[in-house]
């Protein structure tokens, strides 16, 4: 048999699998990835601008919940607060007075010392340092609760500064004498 290659048989040719076929030729050209159109990037923008407002929202609320709790932290004086420690319970107020001369001691992160205003005298305990011009005989805020019979703070505010001392000196000159009298008549 012989084959001539430049007339082959087409017959052969019409094998739907064979590159020649003669059916419709095969589209090759590459087909682009789906899109992913601009509604997907414009709903994940929108999520994202969702969750920062939340964020914002939920930052504003906790800075608002903190401001308003710290204001409502109820103020007395040592006196007061006494009278009403039953009523207090072991709710977080604020207390008002001067520290008595010769009770502070210090030891490892706290200090204790006692505290008077009007004919009252009352044993706190403080976790933590004292801030730095706190003393004897110096008027003090401290913000805490009852613990038995003491007085539990975590901080201490002193009512006045060593520049209040240079620019108001009549005045903190008369709270000494006060400190000093309320003090003595208690110890």
């Amino acid at each position: 048999m012989d084959v001539d290659p430049s007339a082959p048989d087409p017959s052969l040719l019409d094998d739907e699998e064979s590159a020649d076929a003669a059916t419709p030729a095969l589209d090759i050209t590459p087909r682009r990835a789906p899109s992913t159109s601009a509604s997907g990037s414009k709903s994940m923008r929108s999520y994202v601008a969702v969750g920062a407002v939340v964020v914002l929202i939920a930052a504003l609320g906790l800075v608002l919940f903190k401001g308003l709790n710290n204001a409502a932290l109820f103020y007395y004086n040592v006196d007061e607060a006494v009278a009403q420690r039953q009523d207090l319970g072991d709710q977080r107020f604020r207390m008002q007075g001067n520290v008595v001369d010769g009770t502070i001691e210090k030891s490892d992160g706290a200090v204790s010392f006692v505290i008077a205003y009007g004919d009252q005298r009352l044993n706190v305990v403080n976790s933590g340092a004292p801030p730095e011009l706190f003393d004897a005989k110096i008027p003090v805020i401290l913000e805490g609760q009852f613990v038995g019979d003491e007085f539990h703070s975590d901080q201490i505010l002193i009512r006045h500064d060593s520049t209040y001392d240079e620019k108001n000196a009549d005045r903190v000159n008369k709270a000494q004498a006060d400190a000093d009298a309320r003090s003595g008549a208690s110890g």
